[in-house]
């Protein structure tokens, strides 16, 4: 009544890094208030940062799932993780879950916890971590807090939660989970650039609630519904990074802030039509999210007005505007016979041509506006 599974992976990584940048316009570095200490780096002085490492990092586990009792069954397991890419550091993991199924009322009663270890993503670690940066940082304080090498994130996850089938028409499925977490994994971007440099906050917490509802196919119809309520916070300082900017969110030792991706409501449903003689299929989905953090100091906020799209922020709130977009795709199996199978789709995306921002002049993500309508036509041949 055993099902063990045992597994081990090794890596050798083996980053090279090399980035420059120098001053252009010093004017332009005060107007746009900029870190001040990059007017030093100019043409005949640039910054260069040129590094190249080969590190190793490893992790082994084991997990076995068994029933103890007939209706109760349990996932347990152990890991192990060493990481020596930058620095040098190791977790043993513990895993447990467990589900237990109440055949007359069809529910299933579930719990789990997990402690977690995540490596920082490799890509511009060795700048993100080095002294060439932290000279650089808002957030260095004489002590040299903020400016330490990037950690592994260390978390511990439980979740609770239970799933119904209601008189055999739909199935609920709810969940409450919550996290803590040490060194939170948060790259920033250059610049509202697409290139990002790996940091860590020193914590923080999360805590939701899930809520799902399936509705099983019947005369071709079926659908869904989800909910999610969320709450994150994390706590200073910050470690790591490449940040250019002077005026940044004030992020201290024990400064407490709303990072930029909590999202406190997002709600989404679908429904589908499949006739199952012609296959054809149409589908109709819809989703809800009312907006992320913007994060920045008070004297900002009348210079983030100014910027174009400041209109899809609600300042007030410090949050950039709730959407709900609406999607429609097509579908039609034109072969479905030996050797090949072939299906032709036809999708739009952002049905009423919403415009909407996922984010504004946030110092980590940068200002990101959403997609307009999105037509799209595609044919896949399976075989």
């Amino acid at each position: 009544g055993h099902l063990i599974k045992v597994g081990a992976e090794g890596q050798r990584v083996t980053p090279r890094e090399f980035f420059s940048f120098f001053v252009t316009d010093g004017d332009q570095v005060e107007a746009t208030e900029l870190n001040p200490r990059i007017l030093s780096f100019d043409k005949e002085n640039p910054f260069v940062f040129r590094q190249r490492a080969v590190r190793g990092q490893a992790s082994w586990y084991l997990q076995d799932t068994f029933s103890v009792l007939s209706n109760l069954t349990v996932n347990a397991g152990l890991r192990f993780d060493h990481t020596a890419v930058l620095v040098s550091d190791s977790q043993f993991s513990p895993r447990v879950g467990a589900v237990f199924y109440i055949p007359q009322t069809q529910t299933a009663l579930r719990g789990s916890y997990n402690r977690i270890f995540m490596t920082p993503q490799v890509e511009n670690l060795l700048l993100s971590s080095s002294q060439e940066a932290r000279e650089l940082s808002p957030f260095i304080t004489p002590e040299g807090e903020g400016g330490a090498a990037v950690q592994p994130e260390r978390q511990h996850a439980f979740e609770v939660g239970f799933a119904q089938n209601i008189a055999n028409l739909f199935e609920l499925d709810a969940a409450y989970w919550w996290r803590f977490v040490r060194n939170y994994s948060d790259p920033n971007v250059l610049l509202g650039t697409s290139v990002i440099f790996p940091n860590s906050v020193a914590r923080g917490e999360a805590e939701g609630l899930d809520l799902r509802i399936d509705v099983p196919e019947r005369k071709g119809w079926s659908g869904r519904f989800s909910y999610s309520n969320s709450r994150v916070f994390q706590i200073g300082p910050i470690n790591g990074g490449l940040f250019l900017e002077e005026e940044v969110i004030e992020i201290a030792e024990g400064t407490r802030f709303t990072p930029d991706h909590d999202q406190r409501n997002v709600g989404s449903f679908a429904v589908m039509y499949h006739h199952r003689k012609s296959e054809l299929w149409i589908g109709f989905s819809g989703r809800h999210e009312s907006g992320t953090p913007i994060e920045v100091n008070e004297e900002e906020l009348e210079e983030l007005m100014e910027r174009p799209g400041a209109e899809l922020v609600n300042f007030e709130r410090r949050r950039v505007k709730p959407r709900t977009l609406f999607d429609l795709s097509i579908g039609k199996e034109l072969a479905a016979s030996d050797p090949v199978v072939a299906t032709l789709q036809f999708d739009i995306r952002n049905l009423t041509n919403q415009r909407f921002a996922y984010n504004f002049g946030n110092p980590f993500s940068g200002t990101h506006f959403g997609h307009s309508r999105l037509w799209s036509v595609r044919l896949k041949l399976g075989f």
